[in-house]
């Protein structure tokens, strides 16, 4: 029972991070949106199929087959991390520039509010003119 366990929250979070790095490549490279889609989906896939079939077959598999699909595995896990970056990098730059604009907004606004009451003292101005005259 806990191998099952085990088995679906590892899934979890190979396609949480799958979905993150996939989205963090399409935002890095947006103008080959599908191309980058499916690549990521597959080098995720062939990472996962890579571990597991390392982790099965560790103990016969000859050193220079397991050098090579360890390495392919070490950079497909840089590959991942640099989407997931992306992702991150995307969102922090959408953040500050809400906060920048809603700034920028307000102070905005703040300026109108001033010089609505900057014209309402002047009408007023006016207003006491006229009645002393």
């Amino acid at each position: 029972m806990i191998n099952y366990i085990a088995l679906v929250v590892a899934l979890a979070v190979s396609g949480v991070s799958a979905y993150y790095s996939i989205l963090g490549l399409t935002a890095i490279f947006s103008s080959a949106f599908i191309a980058i889609i499916v690549m990521g989906v597959t080098l995720e896939l062939g990472k996962l199929v890579t571990a597991s079939w390392l982790y099965r077959n560790w103990d016969t598999c000859p050193l220079l087959l397991k050098s090579y699909l360890t390495g392919a595995v070490i950079i497909l896990m840089f590959i991942s991390s640099m989407g997931i970056f992306g992702f991150l990098s995307k969102a922090h730059i959408e953040q500050t520039l809400n906060i920048n604009t809603g700034s920028a907004d307000r102070v905005q606004i703040l300026e109108q509010k001033i010089e609505f009451e900057k014209q309402s003292v002047s009408d007023l101005d006016k207003q006491i003119q006229q009645i002393r005259s």
